[in-house]
């Protein structure tokens, strides 16, 4: 079962070692702003490629 809040934690946990605003962490996703913002709140409202590209940009996930 995936573990949506602990995933987010560790994302932005991932983000503030690496020293990226969210606006950064956007451009490298290829994503909005907002949508950042969503998915650091763990809205489940977000996309799911969006989160991945997210994911990915951390390091946490792969390219599919």
């Amino acid at each position: 079962m995936l573990e949506w809040k602990k995933l987010v934690v560790e994302a932005i946990g991932v983000r503030r070692d690496e020293r990226l605003s969210q606006r950064e962490l956007a451009a490298l996703a290829g994503v909005s702003h907002p949508t950042v913002v969503k998915f650091e709140k763990a809205l489940t409202s977000i996309r799911i490629d969006s989160a991945l590209a997210i994911l990915t940009a951390l390091g946490l996930a792969e390219e599919g």
